[in-house]
């Protein structure tokens, strides 16, 4: 038997568990279903919560993980902004169009595989934290999946030049994370989230190869620890609907 969808009615203290996975420990605001006339619902059943930290979410309203404690992650995949401009942190190339005013910049792929290696791997570092579920290959019935890409990235880092003064900035570059949590089984979509975040520091750093990589690892602990707190959260409390 797969993950069980029943009735309509969800109760008040369920709400801030459904949204748990967008929100990170410590919240002051409670998340909450859009309802009336005006909520916002997805084409897939999914409506909207509010006072989310992750800049938007869905989920179903009649959920049940009553028996889920594995979990099976995929990649819907990294897609990069398409920038006019020199490569970051490359000298010599790119557009005479580009101005020194420039805040985007292009990835080559030595650096665009560089980026997945390292954020994917302080992500993988954090999840397998977790010892609520088991991170499992194959699905089953009390198996969700959790699917997990990267949109729109782009580089904050401005090219080298020969003979340059040191560069400070706030930020190693923006990525949009795009999470959903389906059945294993059935592949219902139960939760959907959008989250922009930047890798940037609290103050300005010196942009340095070994300093942005940093920056970036620390952003994948970052969206890996809000995941992993949120499904462990909804799997503690078997987020179900029944009265």
């Amino acid at each position: 038997e797969s993950l069980r969808l029943r009735g309509n009615t969800v109760k008040i203290r369920y709400l801030s568990v459904i949204a748990i996975i967008a929100v990170a420990s410590g919240c002051a605001s409670t998340p909450e279903f859009q309802t009336g006339p005006d909520a916002e619902m997805t084409h897939d059943g999914l409506t909207r919560l509010d006072r989310t930290v992750m800049d938007a979410v869905w989920a179903r309203t009649d959920i049940d993980l009553a028996g889920i404690t594995k979990v099976r992650f995929n990649s819907l995949g990294v897609e990069y902004r398409n920038v006019d401009g020199p490569y970051s942190g490359r000298a010599g190339t790119g557009s005479i169009r580009t101005r020194s005013s420039s805040t985007e910049f292009q990835l080559d792929q030595a650096t665009r595989e560089l980026f997945e290696e390292e954020i994917g791997a302080a992500f993988r570092e954090e999840i397998l934290r977790s010892t609520v579920f088991e991170v499992v290959e194959e699905a089953g019935p009390d198996v969700i999946d959790v699917h997990i890409g990267l949109l729109d990235v782009v580089s904050r880092v401005p090219p080298e030049s020969v003979g340059r003064s040191r560069v400070f900035i706030s930020s190693v570059g923006d990525a949009t994370l795009v999470l959903e949590v389906r059945d294993s089984i059935s592949n219902t979509v139960l939760v959907r989230a959008v989250d922009r975040r930047a890798a940037e520091s609290i103050s300005g750093f010196e942009s340095t190869p070994p300093r942005n990589r940093a920056e970036v690892r620390r952003l994948g602990r970052r969206w890996g620890q809000i995941i992993r707190d949120g499904i462990e959260a909804m799997l503690a409390d078997g987020m179900s609907t029944a009265d």
